[in-house]
């Protein structure tokens, strides 16, 4: 399991959410945790784990989820320049 922010790029890199598809699969599972496809979340000790389809990426709280989402796209959820 990945550690935000350290080993961050490299779970982005490894899940393939640098592809649009997948970055709004991941960013919906981050919005409503549970399965979604290739790409889940569930809330593990006041964090979020994200689970892509290589690797899982512990998001230790909500300052952290919010810079993930922001590394995955400058607008934050509901990304409309994809």
């Amino acid at each position: 399991m990945r550690v935000w922010p350290g080993e961050a790029a490299l779970w982005l890199a490894e899940n393939g959410v640098r592809r649009p598809r997948a970055a709004r699969h991941a960013l919906a599972a981050l919005a409503r945790p549970g399965t979604r496809g290739r790409y889940a979340a569930r809330a593990v000790s006041g964090g979020t784990v994200l689970i892509g389809p290589v690797s899982a990426l512990a998001l230790r709280n909500a300052e952290a989820e919010v810079q993930f989402v922001f590394q995955v796209t400058p607008y934050g959820y509901g990304e409309e320049a994809f």
